[in-house]
């Protein structure tokens, strides 16, 4: 639903075809749906509309996430893999693993998800802006070049986190 919402109105109805196509309809908050089905209209919007759409979906989607007003970036980057398990059943969901380096002002994370990637650095991007460190004027989140990605068919993806 959140993807959906993440749409202006006038593109709506080519995402809710896309959901549809895939099985994804009359949805509501309390029903599941098979990861595949949702992870084909993320394809779709990506071939569809690109990849910076897909960041905007991800930016959205934890923008839609409830947490305590008094949540830090690490208590709301650390939280993400809770969420992300509470969302999926039946399905070997993956794993989130968090590095955390406030003296440094850099947190590492590895997702080994079936997520795309452009719509996990949406997600963390838009952690980081919401809890933005109090001293940090400037953020960044970028996919580890390093190391491979699943955009290079590795298993998982780590993404860079820094503020200053």
């Amino acid at each position: 639903m959140t993807t959906l919402e993440s749409f202006p109105p006038y593109y709506r109805a080519d995402v809710e075809r896309l959901m549809q196509e895939n099985n994804l309809v009359n949805l509501a908050p309390n029903k599941w749906y098979k990861l595949q089905s949702y992870l084909n209209v993320l394809k779709a919007i990506s071939t569809q509309y690109g990849e910076n759409t897909l960041f905007n979906v991800g930016a959205e989607v934890f923008g839609k996430l409830p947490f305590p007003p008094d949540s830090t970036l690490k208590s709301a980057l650390s939280s993400i893999e809770a969420v992300y398990k509470a969302h999926h059943r039946n399905d070997p969901a993956g794993y989130i693993k968090l590095n955390f380096d406030e003296q440094a002002q850099k947190a590492v994370m590895e997702f080994k998800t079936a997520s795309p990637c452009h719509f996990e650095r949406g997600l963390l991007t838009a952690a980081l802006r919401r809890f933005i460190p109090p001293n940090a004027k400037f953020t960044d989140v970028q996919l580890d070049k390093t190391k491979k990605s699943r955009l290079d068919g590795a298993d998982s993806s780590f993404y860079i986190i820094t503020w200053f």
